[in-house]
């Protein structure tokens, strides 16, 4: 029993590393100017579980490819963290958006694929690592 409680010790201490957390600031450059771009959807990120998250999120759509904007936006440092855009409050029919690029700050994500938008009313902030949502923004 003692050697199963250090083993899970062990990794719990060791699962998130500071290499695993997520930048602060997001990196320079390649941001598309969606000044054309039509706003389709926006909402207000909110903590969940005990995590801390705010800001704005809006959806975009220029030239036939969707954008999600956060600003501003401000979380929760957490190893895994990515965007997922979802059919239902508990992501369990999900498009994984990418990978969060900063837990402060402004930041725009390309949606992959053609989805119809109208079938995901959820963006959240989701560690994949361990399986844990760490904020959502309902879309309106």
């Amino acid at each position: 029993m003692k050697t199963i409680l250090a083993i899970s010790l062990g990794l719990l201490l060791f699962a998130c590393q500071p290499e695993d957390a997520t930048p602060t600031t997001p990196p320079s450059g390649n941001t598309p100017d969606l000044s054309q771009a039509k706003l389709l959807k926006s909402g207000m990120f909110t903590g969940i579980g005990g995590h801390t998250a705010s800001g704005t999120v809006k959806v975009y759509e220029l030239n036939a490819k969707y954008y999600i904007v956060f600003d501003p936006y401000s979380s929760q440092n957490g190893p895994d963290l990515k965007v997922y855009l979802s059919k239902d409050e508990t992501a369990t029919a999900y498009i994984r958006v990418g990978k969060l690029m900063a837990t402060m700050g402004k930041q725009t994500y390309e949606v992959p694929g053609s989805p119809n938008l109208a079938e995901y009313p959820f963006v959240h902030i989701w560690c994949e690592q361990f399986s844990v949502e760490f904020a959502r923004a309902p879309l309106q």
